[in-house]
This record gives C-alpha cells, sequence and structure tokens, in this order.
C-alpha cells in the first residue's frame, strides 16, 4: 500500500506541474503579456520581448542544469530542492498579481524566475524516479506520471478557457477587467501546484541509492 501511495503522490506531482507548462506558458501569459504588460499596439515589440524572457530562462537552466543533475544524481536532498524550485515556481506566477500594466520588465522577471522554477524543479523530479519504482517499473510508472501530467494540464486549461469564453458561468462578473481573470487563473494555478505538492510529502527518502544511476550505467558497460 506504502509503495502504491508513493508511486500516485510521485505521479500527481506532474498532474500540477504540467498546469505551468499549459496555462501559463503556453496559453494565457502570452496572451496577457501582449494585451496588458505590454505594449498591446505593437506586437513585434511584445513578441520580442517576450522572446527574450524564454531564452534568458532557457540559457539560465542549460548553464545550470549540468550542476542540478550531479546534484540530482548524487544528492542526498533531492526532495527537498524539488519543493524549493516548486514553491519558486509558485510564488512568482502568483507574484504576477501585482504587476501593473505596462511594467513588462517586473511581468518578464516574475516570469523568468517562475520558468526557472518549473525547469529546475523537473530534474529533481525526474532523478526521484528510480526511489519511487523497481527497476522493471519504471517504465509504468513514468507513463503514468506523463499520463496524469497531460490529463491535469488539459483540464486545468479547459476549465481556464471556459472561464474566459463564459465568465459568468463561474460567477464572474463580465465587467471584471481581462486581467483578472488571469490573476484567477494564476492562483488557481498555485492552488492546484501546492494542494499536490502535499500528496507529495508522502514520499520518502530513505530508499535513495546515491549512486544509482552511476552503477546502472556501469552494469550497462560490463554487460
Amino acid at each position: 500500500m506504502q509503495d502504491r501511495k508513493k508511486v500516485f503522490s510521485w505521479a500527481f506531482y506532474d498532474w500540477a506541474n504540467s498546469a505551468y507548462s499549459t496555462t501559463v506558458m503556453a496559453g494565457f501569459f502570452p496572451l496577457f503579456f501582449e494585451k496588458f504588460y505590454s505594449n498591446p499596439d505593437d506586437v513585434i515589440q511584445s513578441t520580442y520581448q517576450l522572446g527574450i524572457a524564454n531564452s534568458v530562462s532557457s540559457i539560465v537552466i542549460a548553464l545550470f542544469a549540468p550542476i542540478l543533475g550531479a546534484i540530482a544524481d548524487r544528492g542526498s536532498a533531492k526532495k527537498k530542492l524539488l519543493i524549493t524550485f516548486a514553491f519558486l515556481g509558485v510564488l512568482m506566477t502568483a507574484a504576477l498579481w501585482f504587476v501593473g500594466q505596462g511594467e513588462w520588465k517586473l511581468a518578464v522577471f516574475f516570469y523568468v524566475m517562475a520558468t526557472i522554477g518549473f525547469m529546475a524543479g523537473n530534474i529533481f523530479y525526474d532523478s526521484l524516479l528510480p526511489a519511487v519504482a523497481n527497476r522493471d517499473k519504471v517504465d509504468y510508472v513514468s507513463a503514468l506520471g506523463y499520463s496524469l501530467g497531460y490529463l491535469g494540464g488539459g483540464l486545468l486549461f479547459l476549465v481556464n478557457v471556459l472561464m474566459y469564453l463564459h465568465p459568468d458561468w463561474f460567477g464572474i462578473p463580465d465587467s471584471l477587467p481581462l486581467l483578472s481573470d488571469f490573476h484567477f487563473f494564476l492562483l488557481l494555478f498555485g492552488g492546484v501546484f501546492l494542494l499536490y505538492l502535499l500528496f507529495f510529502s508522502y514520499l520518502s527518502q530513505k530508499v535513495m541509492i546515491r549512486y544509482l544511476f552511476i552503477k546502472q550505467s556501469l552494469e550497462g558497460w560490463h554487460s
């Protein structure tokens, strides 16, 4: 029973984690960045600014990924670092609530930090898979996480789209500014993320093996 709890708590993290990539990165942040944070009359400028934000976050992760990967493979604080980066993503996403119209630099800063938290958290999330699943079940558990991720991210995105198109269905007055709806999406994402992060706390570090990946690599080389 405990193994099943660990498996599903690990997989449900992806459920919440994917909500960021669908709702924020792919869905609504680019839309509201153009219409509110940047200049709505200059699409080229807003696209350029958003491109800078995505490039900066990708470069930072590319530079630090080898270090974070080494820590993930050999360290014993994987879960703590995962939670740290996950909370960074949640807090920076929710911080967009306080960004005013036209303050694109501040919006970019919060977005970049949130994306770094999202991407860095994924490194430690993936590194915990051997602690959750036996070697013969790794593929199954990994597929379960991906499946729940697509399901969770897709469902939240669907709800957000319905809220955007039919705010009255959710008790949101039509007179509310567009950005208020987006802020609600962000807080909803943060709440879902934190909820499943609490589920994830079932995972124990006792079964961690410090050099598991190195050992497996050597075994594969000798065979």
